[in-house]
């Protein structure tokens, strides 16, 4: 190892001088998007900021792509984590107050995710192998939506939810927090006021928009009244 690589990697027990030094190119390019977009951050400044030469990024990575989305999905990987952590369990305080916590939790989920897709507009290649990864194992939409269907299904063995299509259940759920998030993102709202929405929501779901008796009834035809005569 040189002495640049050698003071690059310092730190890193336990890791093989080519993994500690992919791992730190990761971390140093992780660095760099935090401050700046995808598009002005250069294989030069990363290399620099990682205090190696410029093709020793080569040797771990195929491109400048291919080590800017390894950072990206370390964070979405991340942020996936945290979704599944501490998250209500049937059975436990009230079905209102859990779901609120799941859509709460799929939100902080979403507002972090959002954030990296907009970052890659001005890159559509990267921004498609992006959305390529999220959309694989071991990450994938399910990872978001098996906790929640599995909350619902053990409720609904617990008889404190009736019978319904999980899935549709799902929708109503997460789509929100997809707009909830857009909200944020895109019209600066603060997150508490976007948050604030979510009980709402859910009650919603909850108690449903059926029609009362009154709106069940078939609604009388007009009567016409008779023509005027000359």
């Amino acid at each position: 190892m040189s002495p640049r690589w050698a003071k690059a990697t310092r730190g890193r027990a336990g890791d093989d001088p080519a993994t500690a030094l992919r791992q730190h190119l990761i971390d140093t390019a992780e660095k760099l998007l935090s401050e700046k977009q995808v598009g002005a951050v250069t294989t030069r400044e990363i290399a620099r900021a990682a205090n190696v030469s410029d093709g020793v990024l080569y040797n771990h990575f195929s491109d400048k792509h291919d080590l800017i989305l390894a950072a990206l999905m370390r964070r979405y990987a991340q942020a996936l984590s945290q979704f599944g952590t501490g998250l209500p369990e049937p059975g436990t305080a009230t079905v209102e107050a859990n779901l609120i916590a799941y859509a709460e939790a799929g939100l902080d989920l979403v507002a972090q995710a959002l954030p990296m897709v907009a970052g890659l507009i001005s890159e559509p290649v990267l921004l498609h192998r992006f959305i390529a990864e999220i959309h694989s194992e071991p990450f994938g939409p399910e990872q978001m939506r098996k906790p929640i269907a599995d909350y619902i299904s053990g409720e609904q063995r617990l008889g404190r939810l009736g019978e319904f299509p999980i899935e549709a259940a799902l929708t109503l759920m997460i789509g929100p927090t997809l707009m909830l998030g857009f909200t944020e993102l895109v019209g600066g709202a603060p997150r508490h006021t976007v948050a604030a929405a979510i009980p709402d929501i859910i009650r919603t779901l909850l108690k449903g928009i059926g029609p009362t008796p009154e709106g069940s009834r078939r609604a009388r035809p007009r009567s016409r009244r008779p023509a005027a005569s000359a």
